[in-house]
């Protein structure tokens, strides 16, 4: 299960089982399709020791891209889908910039 779909409670728990000396890794997505936080990830970025963010390739110019752009007409925050609901994209074209 992704850690976006948890609830408020998972930065606490990582935080426990860091305190115990466990070693945690958590990867999620920050924002939804509104370019919102999105889930407990931007409150365990905040007490994350280490913080790596990785970014996908916009599918419409190849820069960077860290939002997701939905492609269907659907307001619910968490919609399941791959390639036919998302697609990734950089500041410039998530916004249409250009």
């Amino acid at each position: 299960m992704k850690p976006s779909f948890f609830d408020d409670e998972l930065p606490n728990v990582c935080v426990q089982l860091a305190n115990k000396g466990l070693r945690v890794i958590v990867a999620g997505l920050d924002m939804d399709f509104k370019g919102k936080p999105f889930g407990p990830i931007p409150a365990l970025m905040a007490v994350a020791e280490h913080v790596t963010k990785v970014h996908a390739v916009c599918v419409r110019c190849g820069a960077p891209a860290n939002y997701s752009y939905r492609l269907t007409d659907n307001d619910k925050q968490v919609l399941l889908g791959e390639k036919e609901s998302y697609e990734p994209r950089c500041r410039s074209c998530y916004y249409n910039l250009d």
